[in-house]
């Protein structure tokens, strides 16, 4: 084998290895447990006490969590016990994360000495709806009394004693890179399978080098760029503490949150990768890396048996695919796919100089790749059941694989390469056809294996990393057991069931063991250039820095606060209704303190930090009324709190706080009053006489709103001694006519009062601390404002819609935006698109809803005038969008709807499709030869004069011919492919074979039938001589097969033979079965019980038979009509399939096959159970279907746009 060279990249010189990680120190782990340990003892005074009294102890502080202990007597339903509780207080606002699990023992202390004490221990996780564990029974009350025991010291004096040490929950805190050395990735949904084949790549150190050695910019966007985006992902892999995420990977390759949540084939996958990898590294210095690992050469051959004629093909590849059906390990696959075939008989070999001769054809090998990728063909196509199966018999795969093997390897192969392979990784899918979870075994140092589970990496042993993942049922019984079945459930060879292995190999990568060291070569630091080196350097530390503040979260309070300044930047612009969005202050206003800190304390950290003197701050707490609405409380934090920590100050007063995850533990939300907008002048000293008032206004000239402050006013006084206030405040001139209204709610609907001038503010208008008062000059008769109130401003803002409008043949694009009303009617909603696009007639628009699924364009448009307001149009299965796509129609779209549309693609006689697919349009009550009409004027001159016909196809078979007749409407292009052609002059006058042999015209009528391209699947023909072995030789107790088995005789027959007569037929009908695999050709009298079913593929046809016409005459007109040279075609072989699923009945030249057509019942089947004449030969296409449908819908090819 001739060795391709390495890529040219400057060899680490250091030895440092791939990655070192340093194993935990001992010691580490002890000050690390020492932390998370502690004791704590509680003197309880006052002893006895009341019955279900509770005692609480002073709140303590054990591994960076507060506890406190909790006693009551009589707790128990006797009241005969002492109940004692470790109480855990943060737990009811910690979110479940970060919960803490406690191991604990609880100490009641004796006066007699620590072996008299009584104690008891336990484990818990405390949560919200747990936060106190203990003993409800911890000591009866007579013995806690009983002075023989010594509980009750001098002075009626309890001592508690607690010792307490936290641990983490393994399962969210299991540490991947402390525990192994590596991490995992990051699931986003269902990208396991891309997450178990990346972590492969990268451990092939090779690989990982020349991704690090492809040429980025400092100024790329991971997200658009590939390449670097695999380079952050790879460079995290190596250096992170933590799994990384594959987002900006994910979006470099152009996929969306649909595709994230899409799980494709991981093999699939790794061919799209690898190829976009290789084109990416042409002209670089890692040019033909990807060929260099994982590149080899096959050698198909024909050699003639008794002349001297020999043809070869080279072929590459870059996996191998293994069929698992039938074969016992990766040995047997190898054999099977180098077998030799026969060519013989009907199927010889046509040479240029010797005819047609008996030969031999197969493949063998000649070079292997260092890096041998196998794929298990798993998946299987079971044709009895039209529908895809997994396979999860046993199969085996050696640690070494020793591929030397003469009929392996071709002549040219190089002798002094040693084909001898180490396994070095094993992709497992675990699951079945419709879904499952892929992850990966990988032992990166040809010696430890690990098992990479998304985000969890953990060691594990050769046999969960390679025998378990052989498949089959836990017993593993021999091959053929469970009668043939894949299914989850197997009947066994002894009557019962059981389980089989849902988990198995899917994938085994192997590397040779000469090139080993060249493979798993050091890849360091100085392998990564500088700039991205540091760029990502910085972004680590970021994340480590937010990982660690999230870790540190119940250490720490957020308080939150916001000030009449902040207000004033929200108002009008984030914030229409309430006053602000907590979410959206600046980070000054925002403050991570200790939860321990004093009240006091805090006030001088906001002094220090805004600027704003302690006396000069006045803190208001939140309340939710009973409208749901947040206003301010009447209650202040006052000098009588300075005392108090800040996570003891909701036991006091009614502080709004989050509980969500996202944010720290303790959110503490408060409005801090200081002066403004002078903050030299005193702050106002409120009386129990005053209400504090919030002001916004509102000029209607502009549509603008903005706040403009805050008052202390007189319950007593009435609006309109404000007036001359609020001018000021609003820079409104001093006779203004002010006209005043209160926000009182926001949803389900907007509802703003006028308050009357005249008002008392408290006794009239009922308005309380807190409240938001919304004022404006009063609007003149005939003012022409859009929004003349305040309140029809703010239903407006409360009604609109921004939404985006792309174009529905460039979804991807950004498009434009337009703010619309909620309620808008369809003809509201194109008129201002229409207006937004210049055009005068907004009918020539139609609009598409959004997928709230697939951020696509639905399938369906909007009808004309839909009875939907914006609103409905924007909503997808109870979720709203705020996306539409338009297209501009070439007439009206009321016209449009009145005609229907047709999508026809026209092919030729030849079957080739011509030209892009037609839009047809006639009226709905059109027919199809109107419609084929339409389509002539489309076509070019050579295809117009001749006379036309409509096909529905689908899968490769013809369903239908479409009566010329038939109206347009009854015909479904959103299901069928539509295909229109020519009919050929040699059809005329022929009766189609579905409508029956009483329409064909009598005995001497020719027939008109389908004829399509097929394929066999070797496979299935394996598995019907395994199945004809296994019936003879347990005496066949199948019924009378006599009809299919080719031998006659039935059971009773069969129960007359000796099992050596028995054994004498199977093997009988194994080698007709290998001659049918062999070309054997299939003539008259052929044993049809081996036969192999064969798929259809490519483009079918209809052809004219003969009812005398032999298969010699009928196949020189196929390949007259397809034009195909007679060398290709000679290979060629032909059968009757009398089902759309049936077995092949192969014909030979002499035969007539109209006569299988002809046969009783063969004529009236229609459709996908439609007879037909089949062209076998190879499938040239792609192996892999672009689509396949689903429950679910269309199966999507792996794409990378990047």
């Amino acid at each position: 084998m001739v060795k391709s060279e390495p890529m040219d990249i400057e060899q680490n010189e250091d030895g440092a290895a791939a990655m070192v990680v340093e194993a935990p120190e001992a010691d580490a782990g002890a000050a690390e447990d020492a932390a998370m340990s502690g004791t704590y003892t509680w003197v309880v005074d006052g002893w006895p006490r009341p019955t279900k009294s509770k005692a609480h102890s002073e709140k303590f502080e054990i591994g960076t969590y507060i506890w406190r202990l909790l006693v009551i007597p009589g707790n128990d339903p006797q009241g005969e016990h002492l109940s004692v509780f470790l109480d855990s207080p943060e737990a009811a606002y910690t979110p479940t994360h970060l919960s803490p699990r406690a191991k604990f023992k609880l100490v009641l202390e004796s006066t007699l000495g620590p072996e008299h004490d009584h104690s008891k221990d336990s484990e818990h996780l405390f949560t919200s709806t747990q936060m106190d564990w203990g003993f409800n029974q911890f000591l009866q009350l007579v013995d806690l009394a009983d002075p023989a025991r010594g509980f009750v010291h001098e002075g009626g004096k309890l001592r508690f004693r607690v010792e307490v040490q936290v641990r983490k929950d393994e399962r969210l805190s299991w540490d991947s890179r402390k525990e192994t050395g590596f991490v995992g990735l990051k699931n986003q949904g269902a990208t396991c399978y891309m997450n178990s084949l990346l972590q492969c790549l990268y451990h092939l150190p090779y690989f990982r080098k020349a991704v690090y050695h492809m040429p980025t910019s400092e100024s790329d966007d991971p997200s658009k760029s590939m390449p670097l985006a695999l380079q952050s992902v790879f460079y995290k892999l190596q250096y992170s503490r933590t799994p990384p995420s594959t987002k900006d990977l994910t979006k470099s390759f152009g996929w969306n949150t649909y595709d994230a949540f899409f799980q494709h084939d991981v093999q699939e996958l790794n061919r799209v990768l690898c190829e976009k990898l290789d084109d990416k590294m042409k002209g670089t210095v890692v040019e033909k890396s990807i060929n260099y690992l994982f590149e080899g050469h096959t050698e198909s051959y024909v050699e003639c048996k008794d002349v001297d004629v020999r043809s070869t093909k080279r072929e590459s590849f870059m996996d191998i695919q293994l069929v698992v059906k039938g074969c016992r390990d990766v040995y047997e696959s190898f054999d099977k796919y180098c077998e030799v075939e026969e060519l013989t008989g009907d199927n010889k070999y046509r040479t240029d100089s010797h005819g047609l001769q008996d030969a031999v054809k197969g493949l063998k090998f000649e070079s292997l790749p260092p890096v041998l990728q196998l794929h298990l063909r798993r998946f299987d196509y079971d044709y009895q059941r039209d529908t895809m199966l997994k396979l999860n018999d046993r199969y085996e795969f050696p640690e070494v694989l020793d591929l030397d093997r003469d009929h392996y390897l071709a002549r040219s192969v190089d002798g002094n390469v040693r084909n001898l392979y180490k396994l070095h990784s094993v992709l497992v899918h675990s699951g079945g056809v419709h879904g499952g979870h892929y992850y990966a075994f990988i032992r990166p140092d040809g010696v430890r294996w690990f098992r990479f589970d998304d985000e969890r990496v953990t060691k594990e042993d050769t046999r969960a990393a390679v025998e378990e993942q052989y498949g089959g049922d836990d017993d593993a019984p021999p091959l053929g057991a469970g009668g043939g079945l894949h299914a989850p459930f197997a009947p066994t060879g002894g009557g019962g069931f059981k389980m089989s292995k849902l988990s198995n190999a899917y994938m085994l990568v192997y590397v040779r063991v000469s090139q080993w060291d060249d493979v798993m070569c050091n890849v360091g630091a100085e392998d990564i250039p500088a700039y991205l080196r540091e760029r990502l350097e910085v972004e680590q530390r970021e994340k480590e820095a937010r990982q660690r503040a999230k870790a540190e979260a119940h250490l720490y309070c957020s308080v939150r606060l916001a000030r009449d300044v902040d207000m004033a930047a929200q108002v009008g612009k984030d914030v229409w209704f309430d006053l602000v969005d907590y979410d959206k202050l600046p980070e000054a206003s925002s403050l991570r303190v200790r939860k321990h800190t004093k009240f006091g304390e805090l006030k001088q950290l906001v002094a220090e930090q805004l600027g704003v003197p302690v006396d000069r701050q006045r803190y208001w707490t939140w309340t939710k009324r009973q409208n749901a609405t947040v206003r301010l409380a009447d209650a202040t934090l006052g000098p009588e709190h300075d005392e108090t920590s800040l996570m003891d100050l909701r036991e006091h007063v009614d502080i709004l706080t989050t509980h969500t995850s996202k944010h720290s533990l303790l959110d503490l939300r408060l409005y801090l009053e200081a002066p403004w907008p002078e903050p030299s002048t005193p702050l106002h000293k409120p009386s129990r006489n005053e209400v504090l008032l919030f002001f916004k206004y509102y000029d209607a000239a502009v549509e603008a709103l903005r706040f403009v402050g805050h008052l202390h006013a007189p319950k007593a006084a009435r609006m309109r001694d404000l007036f001359p206030l609020l001018r000021k405040m609003a820079g409104l001139p001093a006779d203004a006519a002010l006209v005043c209204f209160e926000e009182i709610k926001w949803e389900p609907s907007v509802m703003v009062d006028e308050v009357a001038p005249t008002s008392l503010l408290h006794a009239n208008a009922q308005l309380e601390t807190g409240d938001i008062i919304a004022f404006q000059i009063a609007p003149a008769a005939g003012s022409g404002y859009r929004f003349p109130t305040v309140a029809d401003f703010l239903v407006y803002v409360r009604n609109r819609l921004l939404v985006k409008f792309k174009k529905l043949e460039e979804p991807g694009e950004e498009g434009f935006t337009l703010e619309l009303a909620r309620g808008l009617d369809y003809d509201a909603v194109t008129a201002a698109l229409a207006e937004k696009l210049g055009l005068a007639d907004p009918d020539l628009l139609r609009i598409t809803p959004q997928n709230i699924f697939s951020q696509q364009p639905q399938r369906q448009p909007l009808t004309h005038r839909c009875n939907f307001d914006l609103a409905r149009i924007l909503c997808h299965s109870n979720h709203t969008t705020d996306t539409l796509y338009y297209e501009v129609l070439d007439m009206p779209l009321p016209q449009l709807e009145a005609l229907k549309t047709l999508k026809v693609n026209f092919h030729d006689e030849r079957t080739t499709l011509v030209g892009e697919p037609h839009l047809i349009r006639v009226p709905r009550d059109a027919s199809v030869g109107d419609a084929l009409e339409e389509l002539r004027k489309r076509l070019p001159e050579e295809h117009a004069s001749k006379r036309l016909r409509l096909l529905e196809v689908l899968h490769s078979r013809i369903y239908k011919v479409c009566d010329a007749a038939e109206e347009v409407s009854q015909v479904n292009e959103s299901y069928w492919t539509l295909r229109a052609e020519p009919v050929p002059e040699d059809d005329a006058g022929a009766s189609p074979v579905g409508a029956g042999a009483a329409a064909a015209g009598g005995a001497g009528g020719d027939l008109l039938v389908h004829v399509y391209h097929v394929a066999r699947d070797k496979g299935e023909a394996y598995k019907a001589a395994m199945a004809a072995a296994s019936a003879a030789d347990d005496g066949g107790n199948g019924g009378d097969k006599g009809a299919a088995g080719g031998g006659g005789g039935g059971l009773a027959a069969k129960l007359g033979k000796g099992k050596k007569q028995q054994q004498a037929e199977a093997k009988q009908q194994q080698q007709q079965q290998q001659q049918q695999e062999d070309g054997d050709g299939g003539g008259e009298g052929k044993d049809q019980a081996a036969a192999v079913p064969v798929l259809p593929f490519g483009e079918p046809f209809l052809l004219r038979i003969g009812r005398s016409e032999t298969l010699a005459s009928v196949k020189e007109r196929i390949r007259s009509r397809l034009d195909v040279k007679p060398e290709a075609f000679a290979k060629w072989r032909f059968c009757f399939v009398p089902g759309g699923r049936g077995l092949p009945e192969y014909l030979a030249d002499s035969e007539v096959p109209a006569e299988r057509f002809a046969a009783p019942g063969v004529g009236h089947a229609l459709g996908a159970e439609a007879a037909y004449l089949g062209c076998e030969h190879d499938d040239k296409g792609a192996k892999r279907p672009s689509g396949h449908r689903s429950a679910y819908g269309f199966e999507r090819p792996v794409k990378i746009n990047s």
